[in-house]
């Protein structure tokens, strides 16, 4: 399979190719599919668990926008999935995108999609009438995301972002490949009003083989970015200032606030996932403390 992106060299599996190639999609290289096929080698369960995540991240960013009444949607480290962006387009995956829940519960809310892969955004340049917007960004400096000039100039986007007021923001199977996830989530607390929630995704070690996170981190290392697998202990701090929202920390084939979600969790490979809100009155932070 090829995509455009005639100026890039693909030396590297993209980490946004591999996750389209697990999920079924289209739009991925030779060197992605090597990468994938390594990774389903170590947990043939992958593209499964991989399909769990990406409905795991638009039930719950549809929960968020219905149950609070949200109407902004940031989708960061969106990857190369056809049918998001600010023009709500049907693509190659055959799941239905974050866009696409959210719009179902409320056609009026603004979804913004972000990502700092030059494979998807050399996608999106080539396929923009068609696809949609794909900004710019890079969840390690929130003011790419939330100061990008695009929030208050383009057509479709300009007096429809109010960051005075709640916001969701979808981190699926994103923090997973940044060295410090706890900057990213106190980032958020910092920037976003009271009341926002924040969906996060994470890889997991906890109760899985160490000789398959082994694999699985091998398999990576062929990619641009190298994940990283954390004990849930440290996933779920990451939720530290933040209020957890029913059922907490669980593996995304099992969130649902009422239970009714329970789709076949796998031992061989696991993605957690939570939904967070942030209270209206947040504890005192040390921001000069250190940590490990």
């Amino acid at each position: 399979m090829t995509r455009p992106g005639q100026g890039l060299a693909f030396t590297k599996a993209s980490a946004a190719g591999v996750y389209n190639f697990l999920l079924g999609g289209k739009n991925w290289t030779a060197i992605d599919r090597e990468a994938a096929l390594a990774v389903i080698g170590t947990s043939p369960q992958a593209p499964e668990v991989a399909k769990e995540n990406f409905r795991f991240a638009g039930r719950v960013a549809a929960w968020a926008v219905a149950e609070y009444g949200i109407r902004q949607v940031f989708d960061i480290g969106v990857g190369l999935v056809v049918g998001i962006g600010i023009d709500g387009v049907v693509g190659s995956v055959p799941l239905d995108s974050v866009e696409t829940c959210v719009r179902n519960v409320d056609p009026g809310a603004v979804v913004i999609a972000y990502d700092n892969d030059e494979v998807v955004l050399a996608h999106a340049r080539a396929l923009r009438e068609n696809y949609g917007h794909v900004l710019r960004g890079d969840v390690t400096d929130l003011d790419s995301i939330f100061d990008h000039p695009d929030l208050h100039s383009h057509p479709k986007l300009a007096g429809r972002i109010d960051l005075s007021k709640p916001a969701v923001v979808v981190l699926a199977a994103v923090l997973h490949f940044v060295d410090d996830p706890a900057a990213v989530m106190a980032g958020l607390r910092d920037r976003l009003a009271p009341g926002s929630v924040v969906v996060v995704s994470h890889a997991t070690k906890s109760r899985t083989s160490q000789e398959r996170v082994s694999g699985m981190t091998r398999a990576y290392d062929r990619a641009s970015r190298p994940i990283i697998f954390r004990d849930e202990e440290e996933i779920a701090a990451l939720a530290d200032g933040w209020d957890l929202a029913p059922p907490g920390l669980v593996d995304v084939q099992l969130w649902s606030p009422d239970g009714s979600y329970e789709g076949e969790v796998h031992e061989t490979v696991r993605v957690v996932g939570m939904a967070a809100v942030l209270p209206d009155h947040q504890p005192e932070r040390d921001h000069t403390a250190g940590g490990c």
